[in-house]
């Protein structure tokens, strides 16, 4: 009987052995991905208590707001060890994107506009989307982040407020989707920013031109946010709606070499917003 269970064991672990290796056993990295939207009419040093509070919690980071700062910002990254984005026009650069240098390589980057309202009255700034190519150096893939700010007073619990600002808004969406999409051929994606769209409500009204439906409501492969993948928490991104976001696109399990694992919500900014970082593994290559 011994002899017959070792036999048995024996070819349990030869069989084992031949079956492809599940996501889970791959050898793989880490790495935190955040965004926040830094309020900018904040004093210079609350301005740079949110930016060291955001950059000590994640190694990717996406802000929003930032336009009047950078050049702050240029001179803080370099002499901290950070990639800085921040294109103009003006307009472009408040959308800025920071990496780590010990952990990533800069390969490309780029801005696209994609809308300006150009109405009277209180019309918000043209809209971009800027993306850096980077290189992951401990597992060797290549990493995209895109980072946006859409216009704010577009959503009202869930349903669009039928004014330009929330058509320039859906043409961001789309053009966001659009963008990674082209992306995820090259490399891993992920999408950061301020949506001004709250998860809980949008997912409830499903409005076809807003985030739920545009990015999460659909088969794989397909961008996938923080909260539709790890669940919604209870504080807030800003007042009492999750509208700041961590996405990334999300592959078919056979294809997938990057995992979103956990997130947590970045208390104790001074800005009217807490920042998102997702933490991600990711498999070396």
């Amino acid at each position: 009987m011994r002899r017959r269970n070792i036999a048995l064991i024996a070819a349990a672990v030869f069989a084992a052995g031949l079956l492809p290796a599940s996501p889970a056993a791959a050898a793989n990295a880490t790495f935190q991905a955040g965004t926040l939207n830094i309020l900018n009419e904040l004093t210079q040093a609350q301005f740079v208590h949110d930016l060291e509070l955001i950059t000590s919690k994640a190694d990717l980071v996406g802000l929003n707001e930032v336009a009047n700062r950078r050049d702050f910002l240029q001179t803080w990254a370099a002499d901290n060890g950070w990639w800085f984005y921040s294109p103009t026009p003006y307009n472009a650069s408040a959308e800025a994107l920071l990496a780590k240098k010990s952990m990533f390589d800069v390969l490309d980057k780029g801005s696209d506009f994609v809308c300006d309202t150009n109405g009277p009255g209180d019309v918000p700034p043209a809209r971009y989307n800027n993306w850096v190519k980077y290189r992951h150096k401990a597992s060797g893939r290549v990493v995209f982040q895109i980072n946006f700010h859409a216009n704010s007073s577009i959503e009202d619990n869930g349903h669009p407020t039928d004014i330009p600002r929330t058509q320039c808004a859906e043409q961001q969406f789309q053009a966001v989707k659009d963008l990674a999409a082209r992306k995820k051929d090259e490399g891993q994606v992920i999408v950061s920013g301020d949506l001004n769209v709250d998860f809980e409500a949008d997912r409830r009204v499903g409005y076809a031109k807003f985030p739920w439906k545009v990015f999460e409501a659909n088969e794989l492969p397909n961008l996938r946010s923080v909260y539709n993948i790890l669940g919604v928490k209870a504080t807030p991104t800003h007042d009492t709606r999750h509208i700041d976001y961590v996405y990334f696109w999300k592959r078919v399990p056979e294809s997938q070499l990057m995992y979103m694992t956990d997130y947590r919500i970045i208390t104790g900014t001074n800005s009217d917003h807490n920042g998102v970082v997702a933490d991600f593994a990711i498999d070396i290559a």
